[in-house]
């Protein structure tokens, strides 16, 4: 969840030459900066792991709600209604995070994106301690409100943390500062699986323990986090507060002279206040940004269909079904997540070196291959006794297939796809979508699963391959180049060309204008790319 932002300002040049920004950027990874990245995406890492730790005490809770409806009701639950109920407790947390990513941005700011930090955590620690709290209660409606209530922390958290980081981070710095919260929800996994052992706290006495855990590290984080400066970015352009970003600024890089990232922060704020912003209706009424906004909704529910949630949240009854031992099947499942995390680390390496397009497409093409090798292992599991190991083995590969593509290049794609004044809206409308398919899903599978049994894998493979064909037909590569680059692959038949008065001005226009479709669509201007290289090209 089962998300990365491309910060908020645009890729600018500066005064000095590149080796010595390169210097500067480099000298920026101070141990103050590395401190405040770390405290910030503990939360994250906190709140991932309540929503994933449901797995290993599945049964568990299945056979808690339904002893609690008989004491409460005195009528025993049928094992559909059981099966439905664990989907919809497992999806709900889907419907709080799109209220969160929904209304982050305005939370960030009113109140300041540490505060917005502090805020969604001590909001998921209210819907963790609900939710642990839920037995001793005897009531497992608890759970479901415990759930929406962390949901609603987790999406903004989800939203706020990683722009927060951004807005501290030199130009060179935000794309890898950004992707490792992918790190800290891997890690999550791991320990929420590991945790869920039976020997360890997975079991019938200490499984309400096993989910309030966190609610420690949740303590600890809000301590440190009051140590943590404001957002420099936050705090000269909306407070418009110059000392006060100057003394953050000093905080995060542990010198006197700021003047680099100030001169930073003033030529984003003078560029940023010609830029209107654009809603998400203007997003779709603009012909240049109607086709990323496309884009964003179909990769944005793929991301939870594409089968990867079923083997992250209900590996263990996979696992079962297949024909592994409920022991071993708990031991399979922690596979799942050592694999995700290892696989996020090699993303982070191999997404600069190959292209965005490449990667997700390869990483959806082994999604959807390894879906058809489960669904038919699970039909003549009955028949070949070692096809069992054979699911394990193909279950990571399509966790393994996830996170070293689609998962990480998604949100990277989304920063390049959208100019600097759509890009709220844009990714407003990306993790709606990716919300929308993890609630639908969560909740659906356990049913898919009873009703089309081994089959069920077939539907991932068909939508992961489908995604493949849209993102290499309709899809531009976006590894290092501009939204005007981008953008002038799909859009030049709507552009009034604005062009200095020589011979190859309509061949080669300064500057193309898309003008608005209405009056609620502000206008959208940009430079074609390597205006000379190409004009030297064609001669």
């Amino acid at each position: 969840m089962g998300v990365e932002h491309g910060g908020d300002g645009k890729q600018k040049t500066h005064s000095p030459n590149d080796t010595k920004t390169s210097q500067i950027d480099h000298s920026a990874w101070t141990w103050q900066f590395i401190s405040v990245l770390v405290i910030s995406y503990t939360s994250m890492s906190a709140l991932t792991y309540v929503v994933v730790c449901l797995n290993a005490p599945t049964e568990l809770i299945k056979q808690f709600i339904n002893d609690t409806n008989v004491k409460n009701r005195e009528e025993a639950l049928s094992k559909e209604e059981v099966e439905s109920l664990f989907g919809l407790l497992v999806a709900v947390v889907g419907i709080g995070s799109i209220v969160g990513c929904l209304t982050a941005a305005s939370i960030a700011d009113a109140i300041g994106r540490k505060f917005g930090i502090f805020l969604s955590s001590v909001t998921g620690a209210c819907g963790t301690l609900i939710m642990a709290l839920a037995e001793t209660a005897g009531s497992y409606e608890m759970l479901f409100v415990g759930r929406v209530v962390l949901g609603v922390g987790l999406g903004w958290n989800l939203t706020i943390a990683p722009s927060y980081l951004a807005e501290m981070c030199r130009p060179s710095m935000k794309a890898f500062a950004v992707v490792l919260n992918m790190l800290f929800q891997s890690f999550a996994f791991i320990v929420a699986q590991v945790l869920g052992y039976e020997e360890f706290l997975g079991n019938k006495e200490h499984w309400s323990l096993l989910i309030g855990l966190p609610v420690v590290v949740i303590a600890v984080h809000l301590l440190l986090l009051m140590f943590c400066p404001e957002s420099p970015r936050y705090l000269l352009m909306k407070k418009s507060d110059y000392e006060g970003a100057k003394a953050a600024l000093r905080k995060i890089r542990g010198i006197k002279d700021v003047q680099y990232d100030i001169d930073l922060l003033n030529e984003e704020l003078a560029e940023s206040t010609v830029d209107a912003q654009i809603s998400v209706i203007g997003l779709a009424k603009s012909p240049v940004l109607r086709k990323p906004l496309i884009i964003a909704i179909v990769l944005g529910l793929q991301q939870n269909w594409c089968g990867t949630n079923a083997i992250l949240f209900f590996s263990t009854s996979l696992f079962e079904d297949a024909g592994v031992s409920t022991k071993d099947a708990r031991y399979a499942t922690s596979g799942t997540g050592i694999i995700f995390f290892i696989c996020n680390i090699v993303s982070i390496a191999i997404i600069p070196r190959f292209g965005r397009k490449t990667i997700f497409t390869a990483g959806t093409l082994g999604m959807g291959l390894a879906s058809a090798v489960i669904a038919i292992t699970m039909v003549y599991k009955d028949e070949v006794e070692a096809l069992k190991y054979v699911n394990v083995c193909v279950s990571l590969l399509i966790v393994a297939s996830y996170a070293l593509g689609p998962i990480c290049v998604f949100w990277t794609m989304l920063s390049e796809l959208f100019p600097h004044s759509a890009r709220s809206a844009g990714f407003g409308v990306a993790v709606t979508g990716a919300f929308t398919g993890y609630f639908v899903h969560c909740y659906v599978f356990p049913e898919m699963l009873n009703t089309m049994h081994s089959y069920t894998f077939f539907v991932f493979a068909v939508i992961d391959v489908l995604t493949a064909v849209f993102v290499v037909m309709y899809i531009p590569e976006t590894k290092n180049k501009s939204f005007a680059e981008i953008a002038s692959t799909w859009t030049y038949a709507p552009a009034t060309q604005t062009a200095t008065p020589d011979s190859d001005a309509v061949l080669y226009p300064k500057e193309i204008v898309i003008e608005p479709a209405s009056k609620d669509v502000p206008e959208i201007r940009f430079s074609p790319p390597h205006f000379n290289s190409v004009k030297r090209d064609q001669e």
